[in-house]
């Protein structure tokens, strides 16, 4: 069967991705089957999508419900279900306004038209980070500062300018009278799990406020709980202009929002920006159950004490393998540097049963669903030890 559908992708499907792995066929918490029966622990469910593990009961339920009643309407007509949703954000946040669209990358699209438009035609430019990934699309990748993901497409956007994460010296002088807004990731998923530092974040925050900048935090990963917080935001003690949700938006079904202070909201008029299937009353409705779920399950919690818990493991991991070069993260957001390289180790993980991911050539990111348990975690660390005392051997 494996071979069967591998051939059927290799034929039919863009080759655009690494298929790697067996062919999966169900999900519950943090586990996965295969067609043959296999187990597998998900310590990386969905790509950091699925922050309730597979299949969670409340949102089959939301699923289920909402279908009978209604999926789809256009955004020229009025429905609860995402009226709801945008008050849900704005009061666990800050005084916005939202929009809908699908991705993480439609919402880093909409921030920068919103920075177009707060800028007047004269300021245009938009200070990024070094390692940052922002998405696929044109100008989200162009964003992105990392030429691997946009060599192959140029010439790109050219109004980003990239500096390193964490050098506030260095982003002070980018700042012209062209620039508009500053956006960042408060810690950059794909580029290594990089942490901004509170001092550095204050300091830029303050300095876009005195500059009349905007300052754009991209929360498609840390969002939702991820860190401890509801936002990651809320760890710095800052307010941005504007946020990107998505991924753990709908634990697994497709919704991104861009959140925007209500001081700059009314810059954008009818017309000038749109999502057909964005914010629709299927995808609403179960994003307003993943709030519920959050809090009733009193999962900001459980991402605290099981994040510590994760770290102290890993740090007794570190000092057993003098290859392991750093652990660093926030909350069940967490990477493993090494001094080799991480791809071979997710390989060996997937084959016995772990699933991780391998980022930024020797990165190793863990990132479970937010109702992890110690038992899950001791498992899948047990299985990378393992692995690790084999590379140590080499």
């Amino acid at each position: 069967m494996k071979n069967q559908t591998a051939k059927i992708f290799e034929k039919y499907s863009l080759n655009t991705y690494t298929r790697v792995g067996p062919v999966f066929v169900k999900g519950k918490g943090s586990f996965l089957w295969d067609e043959d029966g296999k187990k597998y622990l998900d310590l990386f469910p969905g790509w950091g999508v699925s922050i309730l593990g597979h299949c969670h009961l409340r949102i089959i339920k939301a699923i289920s419900d909402q279908a009978k009643k209604l999926i789809h309407l256009p955004n020229n007509l009025i429905f609860k279900e995402q009226a709801d949703l945008a008050k849900e954000i704005a009061k666990s946040s800050f005084p916005s306004k939202v929009f809908f669209a699908n991705s993480g990358a439609e919402g880093v699209e909409g921030a920068i038209k919103l920075s177009r438009l707060y800028g007047e035609g004269s300021r245009f430019e938009i200070i990024t980070m070094k390692n940052s990934f922002h998405g696929r699309t044109f100008a989200a990748m162009s964003a992105t500062g990392q030429q691997k993901y946009n060599a192959p497409f140029k010439p790109i956007v050219p109004v980003f300018r990239h500096v390193s994460l964490n050098d506030y010296d260095a982003l002070k002088g980018k700042i012209n009278k062209k620039t508009v807004a500053v956006l960042l990731e408060l810690i950059q998923g794909e580029g290594g799990i990089n942490v901004a530092r509170k001092a550095y974040i204050n300091r830029v925050r303050n300095l876009c406020f005195k500059k009349k900048i905007l300052f754009i935090v991209d929360e498609v990963q840390t969002g939702m709980g991820r860190t401890g917080k509801l936002f990651a935001y809320q760890n710095y003690n800052i307010t941005p202009d504007i946020m990107i949700l998505s991924k753990g938006l709908g634990a697994g079904v497709p919704i991104s929002a861009v959140v925007v202070n209500r001081a700059i909201a009314d810059i954008i008029k009818p017309g000038m920006h749109a999502s057909t299937f964005g914010g629709s009353p299927f995808v609403t409705k179960v994003s307003l159950e993943v709030f519920k779920t959050i809090k009733e399950e009193k999962l900001l919690k459980n991402t605290i004490k099981m994040g510590v818990y994760l770290t102290r493991k890993l740090y007794e991991l570190k000092s057993k393998f003098s290859f392991i070069k750093e652990i660093r993260g926030m909350g069940l957001m967490v990477g493993i540097e090494l001094k080799v390289k991480s791809a071979p180790i997710f390989q060996k993980a997937l084959a016995r049963g772990l699933i991780v991911n391998s980022t930024h050539l020797n990165v190793l990111r863990i990132m479970p669903a937010l109702n992890v348990n110690k038992s899950e975690i001791d498992s899948g660390l047990k299985i990378l030890e393992e692995i690790f005392k084999e590379v140590g051997k080499k």
